[in-house]
């Protein structure tokens, strides 16, 4: 508690003084940057590299656990009804967008985001583009089990894609406000039990599940993805053009 306060008290020092003695403008500094020679990487390059940064066993765990699901469903271990299905895919959603923001934010959480400050690539852009790459896989992975729930005619595409995706994001959302107020190791725990908490509501919601994906309630869902959607844009734009909240996650140290 007392290293908490700490780490706390010295934030804020640290803020105050970059309030009280900003550092100067470096003149002619685009000038610099313009005549200054150096091979540029493309964006496909910065993409290659940041593929090559993400850990191999958030893919392999991200394929495990949609395929274990469609693999028990199709087995006849968890056979059932489309809604059935669509709550078990709904309920491992979560725990996908928690490893999303986890690896995107590892070197914050291990306290090496000076290192990755050091290189010659924006850092907010970096953890967006790392962000964009795993996010991109795990969309893939949710198309991937939409056939699973719609052959049965119950539930359309469109549908089957808003009720995976509301528990995606929120959980991206929330584990994003915890990477903003929190630091260090802690932020892994706090967002791992926020998966956990999201995926346990979708567990008990099965008793109501009927109700819950209730064609006449869809517009709720539909106005909640929406809300979502851009509570993660506002996120995203904060972390992009580092903002003073974002600031004190990505840049002070412990």
């Amino acid at each position: 508690m007392g290293n908490k306060k700490s780490r706390i008290k010295t934030s804020w020092l640290k803020k105050e003084i970059r309030q009280l003695y900003p550092a100067p403008c470096p003149e002619k500094k685009e000038d610099f940057l313009r005549e200054f020679s150096y091979p540029a990487a493309s964006k496909w390059e910065v993409i290659q590299i940041q593929m090559g940064y993400i850990r191999k066993s958030v893919w392999i765990l991200s394929l495990l656990l949609v395929g274990a699901v469609l693999a028990a469903g199709e087995s006849g271990w968890w056979s059932g009804t489309s809604y059935d299905v669509l709550w078990r895919l709904s309920g491992i959603m979560p725990i996908l967008a928690v490893l999303v923001v986890t690896e995107t934010f590892r070197s914050s959480v291990y306290g090496m985001a000076e290192m990755e400050m050091a290189a010659k690539h924006y850092l907010p852009q970096v953890l967006l583009i790392r962000m964009g790459i795993i996010g991109t896989v795990d969309f893939l992975l949710i198309l991937l089990g939409i056939p699973f729930v719609v052959k049965e005619g119950t539930v359309g595409i469109f549908r089957t894609l808003v009720y995976l995706l509301a528990p995606y994001l929120c959980t991206c959302a929330l584990s994003l406000q915890i990477q903003k107020c929190q630091r260090g190791r802690d932020t892994l725990w706090s967002c791992i039990c926020c998966g956990l908490l999201v995926s346990g509501m979708n567990l008990i919601s099965r008793i109501i599940q009927d109700k819950i994906y209730d064609i006449g309630i869809f517009y709720l869902w539909i106005c909640g993805l929406l809300l979502l959607v851009c509570f993660l844009y506002r996120q995203m734009k904060q972390i992009l053009h580092g903002m003073e909240e974002w600031e004190w996650n990505l840049y002070l140290t412990e």
